[in-house]
């Protein structure tokens, strides 16, 4: 609305639904009420200690005015593909309680987005609840963007997130790039790679360059097609790199 790309006739505002604000373990996950604000979920210290990577994606939105008021479940349903949390939800296999006046389905963020601003809900549904697993002993995380100003949208984002076994073998490895298209995609050649072989700087690079093959990136008034590529390769190095200095518990 304040870009005049919508002009609707009327608002709700679901703002006294205070019920769809909270931060909860419950079974093996974090559940998340849709109308938890992007500060509580960037200060939350379970969730700093548990996911830590959703943390840093949420401190880097916009300005705190903006981080008072935004909630996740407005950035999911937003579907803006350069959008932080989107990009981040997807990278910890984050599943959304969708919920009308008959009831409640559930469904996995890697099948959520659409195309740009579109998802699966529908005309009578709203977000209810965000759950991401918690991740196992020995995983780390990390979420990178570049954007043209602090605070501003991503013109590349890659989100990481990585599991190890004993010997450093990778066990579990979530790379999603947010930027590129209609939607956050993970780079699934760099997953493969990295899936069940040890983790080593060679390794690392190869994943990294793997990444930006096969995307065409558009480009816009802010970056080209050549340089989002560039930095897909540049932020999958040093997202992996985090991620495994933390699962490592190095960094």
């Amino acid at each position: 609305m304040k870009l005049r790309l919508a002009a609707p006739n009327a608002l709700i505002d679901i703002n006294g639904l205070t019920e769809l604000s909270y931060i909860r373990e419950e079974d093996g996950v974090i559940a998340i009420g849709a109308l938890t604000r992007h500060d509580q979920l960037s200060r939350d210290r379970m969730i700093q200690q548990k996911i830590p990577m959703l943390a840093e994606a949420a401190s880097l939105i916009a300005d705190q005015q903006v981080r008072n008021r935004g909630t996740i479940g407005g950035s999911l349903a937003h579907a803006d593909p350069t959008a932080d949390l989107p990009t981040a939800c997807m990278a910890l296999n984050a599943n959304i309680i969708i919920r009308n006046e008959h009831g409640s389905r559930s469904v996995a963020s890697n099948d959520f987005f659409r195309d740009f601003f579109t998802t699966t809900l529908k005309q009578d549904e709203i977000i209810q609840e965000v759950r991401i697993p918690i991740p196992p002993p020995r995983s780390g995380g990390d979420y990178a963007k570049l954007a043209k100003g602090h605070g501003d949208f991503a013109l590349v984002a890659v989100a990481t997130q990585i599991s190890l076994g004993s010997g450093d073998f990778c066990s579990a490895v979530s790379v999603v790039l947010g930027g590129v298209g209609s939607t956050p995609s993970h780079a699934a050649e760099t997953e493969k790679l990295l899936m069940g072989n040890i983790i080593d700087d060679q390794l690392i690079r190869e994943g990294s360059l793997m990444a930006a093959e096969g995307l065409s990136p558009n480009p816009d008034f802010r970056a080209t097609s050549e340089l989002k590529l560039k930095m897909v390769t540049k932020l999958t190095e040093k997202t992996l790199r985090t991620a495994v200095g933390r699962a490592r518990g190095g960094i």
